[in-house]
């Protein structure tokens, strides 16, 4: 992820549209989405482009319900590590596919893992290969909210 900043006024309304439209539906065709914003297809298409060379939009994909595909148990792990394991830490994450998602952070712990498994035993193998590297603390998710878009509101306050 980057922190590079691009700026609230480099985005005009109809760029912020298409991102709240796209961000909902990633398949929408080009016609559809310029009458929704209001241009023709072909400006459409090229605010849409010149968004993506400027890495704003950085790729499309699908909506996957990893509880229909038997990965109905989801946790969060903490690890608190010191800094010479933080390569080897990436690198075992990188080979778990059951790490869905790796922050790191400030603060107490080093990394914030998002995993996905079938099973409890399952997960206690992850907690146990992770535990290798430092500390682990180990949150089961009850539910989650969809992630909430990047929208007009949050553009603004930049």
């Amino acid at each position: 992820m980057s922190f590079a900043r691009i700026g609230r006024s480099s985005l005009d309304p109809t760029d912020i549209a298409i991102i709240e439209v796209l961000q909902e539906d990633g398949r929408i065709a080009i016609s559809e989405l310029g009458r929704r914003i209001g241009l023709s297809q072909p400006a459409t298409s090229e605010r849409v482009k010149r968004l993506e060379e400027r890495g704003i939009i950085s790729g499309y994909g699908a909506r996957i319900d990893a509880a229909r595909l038997g990965l109905g148990m989801m946790a969060v792990i903490r690890l608190k590590t010191t800094h010479e394991h933080i390569r080897a830490c990436l690198k075992q994450f990188a080979e778990m596919p059951q790490v869905i998602e790796v922050l790191r952070l400030t603060g107490e712990d080093c990394f914030l893992l998002k995993v996905l498994v079938p099973t409890p035993g399952e997960l206690e193998t992850i907690v146990d290969t992770i535990a290798r590297f430092g500390a682990v603390t180990t949150s089961l998710v009850l539910s989650a909210e969809a992630p909430k878009p990047i929208g007009r509101a949050l553009i603004q306050r930049i």
